[in-house]
């Protein structure tokens, strides 16, 4: 089950992978007001069953709690994808830095982030590297003619991205009720995971019994970060069975995962979550870093 880094998807172009996108509103049917930061950052994709692998980050709060200790965080504090941590500079040349995003959610593919963006620099730049202009839904949209590649829109408050095809950025401009925010399983992993500052969701396909996992990073200080796990599944009694080796993992692996506290939500969309102390000398993110044993316990249903 991979969880982290994903490898090259967006064609030719060699910026070609990943960004992390965020919270755009132009989610579900319900009252944005009342949804939850990250629930609001999943309105921003359309739903689309091949993506696998979606991460949520709110790099500003990161950037708050890491502050003194920011090499601690490392691992979880970047975007996920390569677009910009990619050797090779992206199209926008020197106006665009990871420090100037607060927000991102991402797929392999497409992905929108929200923060202080120079858009004139920005625009200026891809035109100056063969990007053309043209129209689209929600603004202008950039693509690089004759290639296939990276379509972009751009505003001084948010870009979006997402692989050329025939109809650019439809992945970052979901009609209203079709975007992740508004699929069952992302609203009950969301709702599991909480106030989270990162969300790593990685769905699987039948005949897997736990169709979406999710691990979540809290913080209330630089000091005292807590995984969270949650596993979105078929029936009772696979909530039951992955509670059971979760828990299983926790005492055979003693003391790596002391203090784990397992529960289980039956019903009609059961759940099972573990959360997972850390302390100041372990990184946020070491379970889909370095332990992953307990990702691991879906691959033994």
């Amino acid at each position: 089950m991979r969880i982290t880094a994903r490898g090259p998807a967006l064609g030719a172009v060699a910026l070609v992978t990943v960004l992390l996108v965020t919270a755009t509103g132009c989610s579900s049917g319900g009252d944005e007001d009342s949804e939850s930061p990250l629930l609001r950052g999943l309105g921003a994709l359309a739903e689309d069953k091949s993506v696998e692998q979606v991460t949520y980050l709110d790099a500003a709060e990161v950037r708050k709690v890491s502050k003194g200790d920011a090499k601690r965080f490392s691992f979880v504090s970047q975007p996920g994808g390569a677009l910009l941590n990619s050797y090779q500079a992206g199209p926008w040349g020197p106006h665009l830095k990871v420090t100037q995003i607060d927000t991102a959610v991402e797929t392999a593919e497409a992905g929108h982030w929200e923060g202080s963006f120079d858009a004139k620099a920005i625009t200026g730049s891809l035109k100056s590297n063969g990007y053309t202009r043209g129209d689209g839904d929600g603004g202008d949209v950039w693509t690089d003619s004759g290639k296939a590649g990276v379509a972009f829109q751009v505003s001084e408050d948010e870009i979006s991205y997402s692989a050329e095809d025939s109809d650019p950025l439809s992945a970052v401009n979901p009609e209203k009720g079709s975007s992740l925010a508004d699929n069952k399983e992302y609203r009950r992993a969301a709702e599991c995971l909480g106030d989270v500052y990162r969300a790593d969701f990685n769905r699987t396909t039948s005949p897997n019994p736990v169709p979406l996992a999710a691990l979540g990073q809290r913080a209330t200080s630089g000091a005292e970060n807590t995984e969270v796990l949650c596993f979105v599944v078929e029936d009772d009694g696979t909530a039951e069975r992955l509670a059971a080796e979760l828990r299983s993992v926790v005492s055979a692996e003693a003391p790596k995962f002391d203090g784990t506290k397992v529960t289980v939500e039956k019903g009609d969309q059961p759940l099972v979550r573990a959360v997972v102390p850390d302390t100041a000398s372990q990184r946020p993110g070491r379970l889909i870093a370095t332990d992953m044993e307990l990702w691991m316990t879906v691959a033994d249903l």
